[in-house]
């Protein structure tokens, strides 16, 4: 159960839109994930899980009235959901993988979601090689011509994550594949992982930034990581250097709290982290 605040943090005029991922909250359903933005003044959503499932195309088409009558829902509540969180992978992607891509890009169209989030796939300290850079542009080239046939708005967003949580292997790809994509830039990962100043990565990827994850951590090791998640403003991530980059440069996309208690159950509720994000003016 997600604690009341005393009151909802005072609207205040942002550059920016604000956005949470379902992932900080996995166990709500699509009106319990709308009531917690409204409470927070948040602007839009990054659908990754609702009800504890990340199989939202399956979650839609079984849920009464589909997705006509989730966009119904968000569309009164004036909370579009931006972003759909995926699983895909470029390096190691397989048929059952692109699939699922196909069905989510079918649901973010009939939702009027604009992107889809994608992983660069690989692992972080593993160096890619020829062969998978070579994949991934196959994979990228067959996603445009799938998207080109079927008329979709929605695109794909990698996010710096995985093999890809630094520029140079996501500036390799887009030598390698002749033009840039989208990307989601996991402020935390290039920084922490990538060892990236917020500016060098800034200033690397700028053209290609359409969406930004904040979150923070301390370099004590959890379960499943060499550092441990805490609240955002609480640990030694450079916040207010992101943010100082993105407002020097008119950045007006979304600033999307990624709170990752579906992975990491230690985490407290994302009402705290939310709350600190608001008291702290999202920096």
């Amino acid at each position: 159960m997600i604690a009341q605040p005393d009151r909802k943090p005072a609207a205040t005029k942002r550059e920016f839109l604000t956005c949470y991922s379902t992932m900080g909250c996995p166990e709500l359903d699509l009106a319990g994930v709308i009531e917690l933005a409204k409470r927070y003044d948040i602007d839009c959503l990054e659908l990754r899980s609702l009800e504890n499932t990340t199989d939202l195309p399956s979650y839609f088409a079984a849920s009464r009235g589909g997705s006509a009558a989730a966009r119904d829902l968000l569309e009164a509540a004036s909370e579009p959901a931006r972003v759909l969180g995926t699983s895909f992978k470029l390096v190691g992607d397989n048929k059952a993988g692109r699939d699922a891509l196909l069905a989510f890009a079918r649901l973010a169209e009939e939702l009027g979601t604009p992107y889809l989030r994608i992983f660069g796939g690989g692992t972080w300290g593993k160096q890619l090689v020829d062969e998978d850079f070579q994949f991934a542009v196959e994979v990228l080239e067959w996603w445009s011509a799938e998207r080109a046939v079927n008329g979709w708005r929605t695109d794909i967003l990698i996010e710096t994550h995985d093999a890809f949580s630094a520029t140079p292997p996501l500036l390799e790809l887009f030598d390698r594949l002749g033009h840039g994509t989208g990307i989601i830039w996991d402020s935390h990962h290039t920084w922490r992982l990538g060892g990236e100043s917020p500016a060098e990565t800034w200033t690397a990827l700028r053209p290609h930034i359409k969406h930004v994850h904040i979150k923070d951590s301390t370099g004590v090791p959890s379960a499943r990581h060499p550092y441990t998640y805490v609240v955002p403003g609480t640990g030694e991530m450079p916040l207010r250097e992101v943010m100082s980059v993105l407002r020097r440069d008119g950045y007006n996309g979304a600033i999307s709290l990624e709170w990752e208690k579906m992975w990491h159950p230690y985490l407290p509720d994302l009402s705290e982290a939310l709350g600190a994000a608001s008291e702290q003016g999202w920096w």
